[in-house]
């Protein structure tokens, strides 16, 4: 049994009634429901799962407020990937003040690829991202190929202490001829010293049934890429039902982290998550 922690570093909690998750369409109905701590504690128990990294979902103040809420409640909960209204700098610098009194706040996140191309190089948006830098708090982006990798290439260089994390590899088109491009994508992203990625949400990149093994050739383009010190595994719970359960989805990371980093497989499956959002 490994003493490093083991460490999800990629969940989600919502409640539509309370909360809208604007996001959701009908291929969403299945999870269109209140995900909490009460649920994914024993999913958590049941798997040797130490910590985890809850994630915004929605861009609203009231969705981060709802996070920290369940942050101050469960010690489980190690670090908050908040929403910050990066559109207007001003309301962005008055909510960071805000948001420096709540220990567990690590990073933001605005769901980007629900934006127009290019969005997060607005001018207003780049100001908001240097009070980021400023403060040393993360930017998690959800990069979707084939957008995204080259703005996250130019932020790494416009920012160079900021530290970016892609959530999902940028969700590589498992199982088709665009893997090739996917990858070139991704080889070139993280020549970037300061850009990191979560190896998670690759369950829901396909429709059909699957196994470890589907996902094999992208962990080890990411492993190569990334080098084991700037990679995170993260199971997207409860995204990840929409095609497999909690269990399959991180026993497959355990699985793959083992089979593919070999001696690096803690760090993958926590110590980085540790390091990187300061889980203590």
């Amino acid at each position: 049994m490994s003493s490093v922690s083991r460490v999800d570093a990629h969940i989600h909690f919502w409640d539509p009634a309370r909360t809208p998750q604007p996001w959701m369409t009908e291929a969403e109905a299945a999870i269109n429901r209140a995900f909490g701590p009460s649920d994914l504690e024993p999913l958590l128990v049941r798997n040797g799962v130490d910590s985890v990294i809850l994630v915004q979902g929605a861009n609203l103040d009231s969705d981060t407020d709802d996070l920290l809420e369940a942050a101050r409640s469960n010690p489980w909960i190690g670090a908050v990937t908040a929403w910050l209204c990066l559109e207007e700098p001003a309301r962005a610098a008055r909510r960071l003040d805000e948001l420096a009194d709540q220990p567990k706040v690590r990073a933001i996140r605005h769901l980007i690829h629900n934006e127009p191309e290019h969005w997060i190089m607005r001018p207003a948006v780049l100001e908001s991202i240097a009070l980021l830098e400023q403060r040393d708090i993360t930017l998690e982006a959800p990069v979707v190929f084939p957008n995204h990798f080259d703005d996250i290439g130019e932020l790494a260089e416009r920012f160079p202490r900021l530290r970016l994390v892609i959530d999902h590899l940028g969700k590589p088109p498992t199982g088709t001829p665009e893997m090739a491009r996917w990858e070139q994508q991704l080889r070139r992203v993280a020549e970037h010293p300061n850009v990191l990625a979560k190896v998670s949400g690759l369950n829901t990149t396909i429709s059909r049934s699957w196994t470890s093994d589907d996902f094999r050739a992208g962990l080890e383009v990411a492993l190569e890429a990334f080098g084991p010190d700037r990679l995170m595994c993260g199971s997207d719970w409860p995204v990840a039902l929409l095609n497999g359960t909690y269990d399959t989805v991180w026993q497959a990371h355990c699985e793959l982290a083992k089979s593919v980093a070999g001696e690096h497989a803690d760090a993958l499956l926590g110590g980085n998550a540790c390091r990187i959002y300061q889980v203590s």
